[in-house]
């Protein structure tokens, strides 16, 4: 086995996904501050342009402090359908340099260009001529930067250090000195609850953690993360870049739904509800797949509702899921003390299909043959160009990519599997 330092790992970063990809599309952004909302209507920026984060617009902020900040704003509903065909000619890119390409999220790649680099001389050689084919394939106005180390973390945090179209290459000679810089924070994977146990502390940077022992990190945070930090603060890393095409099968498949207003009426919970039944289980289907787990939880105002079940049998069918989930909701009291803002389903516990008997009874059979075909047509004329009869009484929650994959390996599916 090579030398850890002999690995070459890029980390390919598109800028400001959402908001560039507006701005590549309609030339009158170009140059201004641009927010993205998920829908019209909606008060949570989801996105900035690199003209509104200089002005302090963050991703995640409430749109009437991002105003505040920026007052000349632009603000543009979210267009998933165009992230996602951009997404589908990056991964293209990404994966023709190796096959060792990693999809990390819709705008984020590893590449292990280790036994592939000598073929374009070395690693800045492919750092340049991606950047250029990016351009010349997807457009002038996108940009990426570029992170280049000896293992995954390290080349995260290296397409970080120059924005936007950097490309910065941390070695065994400079890494400790750029960690040092960098903020615990700024590492993929050290979660918000993580930092303040490491705050409080006193551990408020890499070279205080790195003067941690081991059975001091050991005491305070268990056997693993004690492992992890210790690692984190010498720059180690042993994972492997998993490429796109041996993603594990998912273990749930769900979809989550904020409303633009508070829902009171039972019919339109119910139209909300089955309409994510639908998605869920599409994914399920559309990778294969059936579950047995089912979860559902509805939150308005203050109030929030979790509930479960564990079935016997397999299911992947919309209806069977829906009606499951209304009778695990029967004694809540949705509309009345609870006004419904927010209501997610999961199924979970997937096997794939072609484990389970064929069904025995010849309506379950015919039900499969319908859902079967309805999916061909979908897969092929677009979402919900047949579906039940109940959503028609309200505007269709459709399919969105947004930034970082849930259900990943379906989300991978989604994106190729028309092209």
């Amino acid at each position: 086995m090579s030398d850890v330092f002999d690995r070459i790992i890029l980390h390919v970063d598109l800028n400001s996904f959402f908001a560039t990809a507006e701005q590549q599309a309609n030339p009158f952004l170009r140059g201004k501050p641009v927010g993205i909302l998920k829908a019209q209507g909606r008060t949570c920026v989801i996105a900035a342009s690199i003209e509104a984060k200089k002005q302090g617009v963050k991703t995640g902020m409430a749109l009437s402090d991002a105003k505040k900040l920026c007052p000349s704003l632009i603000l543009v509903p979210a267009d998933f359908d165009k992230y996602a065909d951009i997404t589908y000619r990056f991964i293209n890119i990404c994966k023709s340099y190796s096959p060792a390409c990693e999809v990390f999220s819709l705008d984020e790649c590893f590449i292990d260009v280790t036994e592939s680099e000598k073929f374009y001389g070395n690693a800045f050689n492919i750092a340049f001529d991606l950047k250029d084919r990016i351009r010349r394939e997807i457009g002038d106005y996108i940009s990426c930067s570029i992170g280049i180390s000896h293992n995954r973390y390290l080349a995260k945090l290296a397409s970080g250090q120059i924005k936007s179209d950097g490309l910065f290459w941390i070695t065994p000679d400079n890494m400790l000195d750029v960690l040092d810089k960098s903020d615990l924070m700024d590492v993929c994977g050290l979660g918000r609850g993580l930092y303040k146990h490491l705050i409080a502390l006193s551990v408020d940077n890499f070279l205080t953690l790195r003067l941690c022992s081991l059975e001091f990190l050991y005491k305070h945070f268990g056997p693993f993360w004690s492992v992890h930090l210790y690692n984190l603060a010498r720059g180690i890393d042993h994972s492997q870049v998993n490429p796109f095409y041996e993603l594990p099968d998912a273990k749930s498949v769900g979809r989550t739904y904020t409303t633009h207003r508070n829902l009171y009426k039972k019919e339109e919970i119910w139209q909300l509800l089955r309409n994510l039944c639908e998605e869920a289980t599409a994914k399920a289907r559309l990778m294969n797949l059936v579950g047995r787990y089912v979860g559902i939880v509805f939150r308005g105002g203050e109030a929030s509702y979790y509930g479960h079940r564990t079935l016997k049998t397999y299911i992947n069918d919309p209806r069977i899921f829906f009606e499951i989930c209304a009778e695990i909701t029967k004694d809540w009291p949705l509309g009345k003390s609870l006004p419904v803002r927010f209501c997610g389903v999961t199924l979970g516990m997937l096997t794939k299909k072609e484990f389970l008997p064929t069904p025995l009874f010849p309506s379950e059979r015919r039900r499969n043959r319908l859902i079967g075909a309805i999916d061909r047509i979908n897969n092929q004329f677009g979402d919900y160009t047949v579906y039940p009869a109940v959503l028609s009484r309200m505007p269709i929650i459709r399919p969105e990519v947004n930034g970082y994959f849930g259900d990943k390996s379906y989300r991978l599916r989604y994106l190729l599997r028309e092209k």
